[in-house]
């Protein structure tokens, strides 16, 4: 069996998909996803939506063309509004932003809280989503940096608890520490507990991209510029902390 190509960002989210009835992948573009995870057993079944007709006809083509027509349902719609509660047992939604995800979380929660996973790959704001899956109840499994094409990707897993929604473990240390929890909803905490080089290199572009703005902005005289010179000051040694951490200093 020729199985679909796929890169290394989405092959690592499929990596999460366990094996299980019903796959939901949102935004899926091109089917990539669905696609190889029926190939591989992992799901006996699959709806690929995406809200535009383009990428959902490119789905559809590729669907065609690995005999997969029958196993994998196509839908246009936006976000969780094309599935039912219980539908699909993973959800997967990749390649958009952080905020888009986040509202997909609010305005579908009846659809994710009957699922057993979800996994999400933000292309921004991944702040936004931490912090609505641990003030909705969802439980972080893993989290992974990716790079890709000169660019590090972030992969959220995360799944419901069962009945009442519970504290995620993973803020218990720093829940008391509102600086330290808004790190940790930026950054991510298991990643922040890992500490993968992939991790240090993260926050060193992070902290290179800021310094330029710096640069920038401290050509200005103004009040405004120098109120913001002195907050990116602020981001950047607190980026710069957290690289000290990892290195081992702590002071």
């Amino acid at each position: 069996m020729q199985l679909i190509p796929l890169s290394k960002r989405l092959h690592t989210i499929v990596e999460y998909i366990p094996k299980t009835g019903v796959l939901a992948d949102i935004g899926t573009d091109h089917a990539f996803i669905p696609i190889r995870a029926v190939q591989l057993n992992r799901v006996q079944r699959a709806i690929a939506t995406d809200l535009r007709s383009g990428p959902l006809q490119k789905a559809r083509e590729n669907v065609v063309k690995f005999g997969l027509s029958g196993v994998i349902d196509l839908r246009i719609g936006n976000g969780l509004a094309t599935l039912a509660p219980g539908e699909a047992d993973v959800i997967v939604s990749a390649g958009i932003g952080g905020h888009v995800h986040t509202e997909m979380l609010t305005s579908g929660l009846a659809v994710v809280q009957r699922a057993a996973r979800v996994i999400f790959q933000p292309m921004n704001a991944g702040h936004r989503l931490r912090q609505a899956l641990d003030q909705l109840g969802f439980r972080l499994v893993d989290e992974r940096l990716v790079l890709e094409d000169d660019r590090v990707y972030e992969i959220i897993v995360a799944e419901p608890t069962s009945g009442e929604p519970t504290p995620d473990p993973a803020y218990s240390a720093i829940r008391h520490d509102s600086h330290r929890l808004a790190q940790a909803y930026t950054y991510g905490p298991l990643l922040m507990q890992a500490q993968s080089p992939l991790y240090q290199l993260r926050l060193a572009r992070e902290i290179e991209k800021l310094q330029a703005v710096l640069a920038s902005v401290s050509q200005s005289n103004n009040e405004a510029a120098g109120e913001r010179a002195a907050q990116l000051r602020a981001e950047i040694e607190d980026i710069q902390m957290l690289l000290r951490e990892g290195n081992g200093d702590h002071a």
